[in-house]
């Protein structure tokens, strides 16, 4: 006589962290070989199936927007004005590009690495952090004057930013 087992959705029920991992160890003993194997199996499937997709979910939507990744330390907040513009600098084969950008007070400069390999745009007011291949970093520049820049990993690499009062 074939010894009754419990199913295999009972054995997840509000099943959680070391609990779950229980009742996956229990299923050796549930699933079995018997007439109603297969089903079991294709059962257990399906209940792994669905807690591998909430789980999934549940993680997703706990994110929160300071886990997503950053470069360097944040700027001043983006000026509200209606003239604001934003200005690029191409990072690419160990050159800043432009390595002269004017601008005027309150523009946003935005360096993007097109290189391979990491850099940063470093000055005594400003520190993009380390940038890898693709990522951008922006700042705002409130203050009128020049500002020369580096990378601090290749410092014959530089640029200056101008800002006039405009």
């Amino acid at each position: 006589m074939e010894q009754e087992r419990p199913e295999v959705a009972e054995l997840f029920t509000a099943a959680s962290g070391p609990d779950q991992m229980n009742a996956m160890r229990n299923l050796n003993s549930a699933i079995g070989k018997g007439p109603g194997a297969r089903i079991s199996r294709l059962r257990f499937l399906g209940v792994c199936g669905l807690f591998i997709i909430n789980g999934s979910a549940l993680v997703g939507c706990s994110r929160s927007s300071s886990d997503h990744a950053e470069v360097g330390p944040r700027s001043e907040a983006l000026a509200t004005a209606v003239n604001t513009s934003v200005s690029q600098v191409s990072i690419t084969t160990l050159q800043f590009a432009p390595a002269t950008l004017e601008i005027k007070k309150g523009d946003v400069v935005e360096w993007k690495n097109d290189d391979l390999i990491p850099h940063t745009a470093t000055s005594s007011e400003f520190n993009s952090g380390t940038m890898a291949s693709g990522q951008s970093w922006r700042h705002t520049f409130t203050q009128a004057g020049n500002f020369p820049y580096i990378c601090t990993f290749h410092p014959q690499m530089r640029g200056v930013v101008i800002v006039k009062e405009f």
